[in-house]
């Protein structure tokens, strides 16, 4: 593993013009954010919403699985994901 946890966030701009991101570490997508409006329904059921508790968790196992590693954090503009 590397001495150094990269902790990334990529951002575009989707189909319909609207922000897109997602968050990486150490390459791995661990999360991805877009907007409600291509399926509005998903905010009425909170289908594929995320919540505080999933940020705990996240942390947690951030810092189970690297404790004591340096943290790089990283933020890029991208055309679209690949």
């Amino acid at each position: 593993m590397p001495e150094t946890v990269v902790i990334k966030v990529e951002s575009c701009a989707g189909w319909e013009g609207l922000r897109r991101e997602r968050l990486l570490i150490t390459g791995s997508e661990v999360m991805d954010v877009g907007p409600l409006s291509e399926c509005p329904e998903d905010a009425i059921l909170e289908r594929d919403l995320v919540g505080p508790i999933y940020f705990v968790h996240l942390f947690e196992r951030i810092i189970k699985d690297h404790n004591g590693k340096k943290v790089k954090f990283e933020y890029e503009e991208v055309e679209d994901f690949d």
